[in-house]
């Protein structure tokens, strides 16, 4: 690819960070009051980082930490926090962590994946992804993920197998559309990538980089208006973005 023709199927990878609750059982014993505590903590923080309070999301992980120090999930979860506020070092020691202290905990592998993945080390991505697919098979986000690096690797018919799989076991992931339709427009099916792009937007109406991408597919095929249309649908959902309004830049000069 040169120049603006470049496709986001990497901003599509998928982070996990999970809530653990409580069994419902009455509480016996002082274990299962810090346990329950803990969880409440981490529960409450995968609630903040969703709403984008980064910082306090890692305050209340903490807390959790605090409570029970070998609670893998909220070093998991903390890692994520740590990924969205641009700390790489300390995600990952987060990963490890959870991954030492609970070494069949598959989300704390796939995350770590995609930190590699991030990083270019496409093969160590994948190795860790597909640690998580060994200890969690039905598990789309981690097919996608690893479809995503194959597909940078260059691999595209076994991204797309990827895809197909996760859209197997998810049918409504929109991510694994547009990331399909990626694979499909390099291999120059322009038709089929546009399919999977009007998917993905159908599923999520508010994702921009896809309408960025069937704009990309729409000028591969020769059509400027749904080309411009696409794009200035992805500049109003993020105004921001320079891919964005280089490329509608160059589209008007067509």
């Amino acid at each position: 690819m040169k120049g603006v023709f470049v496709f986001f199927a990497i901003s599509s990878l998928l982070l996990l960070a999970g809530c653990l609750s409580h069994s419902g059982k009455p509480v016996s014993d002082a274990s299962s009051v810090k346990l329950l505590s803990a969880n409440a903590y981490n529960n409450f923080a995968v609630d903040l980082r969703k709403q984008g309070e980064v910082e306090r999301a890692i305050d209340y992980y903490n807390k959790a930490l605090e409570i029970d120090p070998r609670h893998a999930m909220a070093y998991n979860n903390r890692g994520v926090a740590w990924k969205f506020k641009g700390d790489i070092e300390r995600a990952i020691a987060d990963y490890h962590e959870a991954m030492e202290i609970d070494p069949l905990l598959a989300a704390a592998y796939n995350n770590r994946g995609v930190i590699y993945g991030i990083q270019g080390n496409y093969p160590r991505a994948i190795a860790y992804y597909n640690k998580a697919l060994g200890l969690d098979v039905y598990n789309a986000d981690f097919y996608n993920n690893r479809g995503v690096a194959r597909e940078q690797k260059g691999d595209v018919d076994d991204a797309i197998d990827n895809y197909d799989m996760a859209l197997k076991i998810d049918s409504e992931h929109a991510y694994a559309y547009n990331n399909r339709g990626a694979a499909f427009r390099v291999k120059g099916a322009y038709d089929r990538a546009i399919d999977d792009y009007t998917m993905a937007i159908e599923l999520q109406p508010g994702y921009a980089d896809a309408y960025y991408n069937r704009g990309i597919a729409w000028h591969a095929k020769g059509d400027m208006r749904q080309a411009r249309a696409d794009i200035k649908k992805a500049l109003s959902l993020n105004p921001k973005n320079k891919k964005y309004q280089q490329f509608l830049s160059y589209l008007k000069t067509k």
